[in-house]
């Protein structure tokens, strides 16, 4: 049965925009650790808010992931995802640099 993770991506770990292919780390309520979740998507950006449906796997070389089927996001509203969104380059011209100057 298909379960559903809401959260935040805290980064993008890999996307292949050929084929859509990335890893996520998301923050969850109520886990520590961040999950890292599997999925074939035409793109995503640090500090969007997610809700992923698919099925925990065990990868031998990775360990435990969420692969998921089905994925939405939406844009952050929080102050902290709206930082990370602004760094990830999700906006032309406004990156990292200009983030942290911003708040210097």
């Amino acid at each position: 049965m298909p379960e559903t993770l809401n959260g935040f991506i805290e980064r993008v770990t890999y996307h292949n925009p050929e084929n859509g292919f990335a890893v996520l780390r998301l923050k969850v309520k109520g886990r520590l650790e961040l999950a890292t979740v599997v999925v074939t998507t035409t793109s995503v950006m640090a500090g969007e808010h997610v809700e992923a449906t698919g099925r925990w796997f065990i990868d031998s070389q990775h360990d435990q992931q969420f692969r998921a089927h089905e994925l939405k996001t939406t844009h952050p509203a929080s102050a902290e995802g709206i930082e990370k969104y602004l760094a990830s380059g999700a906006i032309c011209s406004v990156g990292p640099e200009a983030v942290q100057a911003a708040y210097a």
